[in-house]
């Protein structure tokens, strides 16, 4: 019991140790998110790393430029946030000849997540000069994250940057893999809700991670494929809504159109995104608000669905369902009025993934409460069928499991009866007292289960009667069996106050034709004749 409590609270302070790892991880994205420049029209130097976002200079309202200084050093990159506008990039020296390097067409070519251009060398010193065709680009084009450094640095800085979208994919997939070990082998205790609520989790927690990753910047420094990056970003976004709704759901026991709504309309987009991406290849981006707006849509639903059924009930799990709910709501809407707000950073990206986070643990806990409770169930079960089929006093199996295990049993010709019957119980029980029989039982119990090493087969089947059941051929085993019972007994009578002596019997199908009742009386008659010659050799007397 206590390495078991051990064990319990070991495996509990280990997930509170992964969520609080995950939770600072997460943290600590935000804070290098939100950070605040001093001067905001002053370069952030970090290293050989600069981020321009202010730092441009207007010449014109198509042009602005920047003065890239020494300390850069060389094998320069300049990266930009993907936009839709069309620019090119070149480099001005100080006697003003200016070498174009860089020009992007998204009309001519796939959208990208983020452009990387690389500047040539000797760039350090010269003014990088933006240009665009109308002063609306420029202006989209300066409000866009652009970052200017050196290949390694600005791959580290990336990664950096996305540690908390790649820590959330992992524990995603890590939790999803081990609630589905768990389904596979405890299939035959679930019942089918509990099924379906584990397999809900699993989907829900693998299209968070995906989403948190393809959302990030992390894979536009592995891959060019931003196109299919986009398409199935939107998807698993889509799928949030149907996954969530669907636990919920299934957990208040709700079927009305309040719940089915949301889930229908973001099924229908996820439909429309797909069919646009089957006949242009291109990610329908113009599905992004009505998307969010389904998902506020489900936030009311669920918010109404979840307050009726705790009003209604009082339960517990809905009201831990309600305060996760509540996390989610209060990152998805935070994170929705940052998106909308013009601001380009990955803020409203931490701050989904945070409140996802708080949702995914409390739902975790939850499904992992409701198959503690069909493990509890399943032990109760068996605990039943052991005081039904299991003898009390020895912990062998009883008559009633002796007769369920013949009647099982196929027709076969090589069945081995051994019947047992413990000698001078009743004096025992007269001259020592009825705890000394319990005790000169159990000993009887533990020699037969030690000298026919399977318990499954041996049987208590009366009062001071025991049974075994072996397939066997091999008669010399069975005597082998027979005299190491004997030995034992000898071993224990030694040791004990009172006889410890048992009369064996045997029958021994070999071949023959006969019923499995004909069996046993037979190696009951032996076991009797057995008994009487033990009775004659020591004359009937307690020691």
């Amino acid at each position: 019991m206590r390495s078991e409590l051990y064990e319990k609270t070991k495996q509990k302070w280990c997930l509170r140790i992964l969520v609080w790892l995950v939770a600072a991880l997460v943290l600590l994205g935000v804070a290098d998110s939100c950070r605040v420049q001093e001067d905001p029209h002053r370069t952030l130097v970090q290293g050989s790393l600069q981020e321009l976002n202010d730092s441009w200079t207007l010449e014109t309202d198509q042009q602005a430029v920047y003065d890239i200084p020494e300390s850069m050093g060389e094998s320069l990159m300049l990266s930009i946030r993907g936009t839709k506008q069309k620019f090119s990039l070149g480099l001005r020296a100080a006697d003003g000849k200016e070498t174009g390097f860089y020009t992007y067409d998204p009309d001519s070519g796939p959208a990208e997540m983020r452009l990387f251009a690389a500047l040539p060398e000797g760039a350090a010193g010269k003014t990088l000069v933006l240009r665009c065709a109308e002063p609306e680009a420029l202006s989209a084009m300066l409000s866009s994250e652009s970052v200017l450094a050196t290949q390694t640095k600005l791959s580290s800085y990336y990664f950096r940057r996305s540690l908390y979208a790649l820590v959330f994919f992992l524990l995603c997939v890590l939790c999803a893999v081990e609630l589905g070990v768990l389904m596979v082998t405890m299939r035959s205790i679930f019942t089918p809700e509990v099924q379906h609520q584990t397999r809900v989790m699993i989907g829900l927690m693998l299209d968070a991670g995906i989403w948190v990753l393809t959302d990030s910047e992390l894979l536009a420094l592995v891959t060019d494929r931003a196109n299919l990056v986009v398409f199935v970003s939107l998807v698993t976004f889509s799928l949030t809504v149907p996954f969530v709704l669907e636990f919920i759901r299934c957990t208040v026991k709700n079927d009305g159109w309040l719940i089915r709504l949301p889930q229908m309309a973001a099924l229908v987009l996820l439909a429309a995104d797909a069919a646009g991406w089957l006949l242009a290849g291109q990610p329908m981006l113009w599905l992004l608000m009505p998307i969010h707006i389904t998902v506020i849509a489900s936030i009311l639903a669920a918010f109404h669905t979840l307050m009726v059924s705790y009003k209604k009930n009082h339960s517990g799990e809905v009201r831990n369902i309600l305060l996760a709910f509540g996390a989610l709501a209060a990152g998805t809407l935070l994170a929705l009025a940052i998106f909308y707000s013009g601001y380009r950073d990955r803020t409203y990206a931490v701050c989904y993934c945070a409140g996802l986070l708080g949702f995914l643990v409390m739902l975790g806990r939850i499904v992992l409460h409701r198959i503690r409770q069909a493990s509890d169930e399943q032990a109760q079960l068996e605990n039943y069928k052991n005081l039904a089929y299991v003898d009390s006093l020895t912990g062998l199996f009883n008559y009633t499991a002796f007769k369920y295990m013949k009647s099982r049993w196929p027709e076969r010709t090589d069945w081995t009866y051994i019947v047992m019957d413990i000698n001078w119980l009743k004096q025992t029980n007269d001259q020592y007292g009825h705890r000394a029989g319990d005790e000169l039982l159990c000993c009887a119990a533990r020699c037969i289960r030690e000298a026919f090493y399977r318990a499954e087969d041996c049987f208590r089947i009366g009062g001071d009667e025991f049974a075994v059941i072996a397939a066997a051929t091999d008669e010399d085993a069975v005597k082998a069996a027979v005299e190491k019972l004997r030995n034992l007994c000898a071993e224990w009578d030694a040791k004990e106050e009172y006889p410890v002596s048992i009369a064996v019997g045997y029958a021994m199908q070999a071949g023959r034709t006969m019923m499995a009742d004909e069996l046993f009386m037979e190696a009951d008659a032996a076991m009797y004749r057995n008994k009487a010659e033990i009775k004659k050799a020591v004359g009937g007397i307690i020691r």
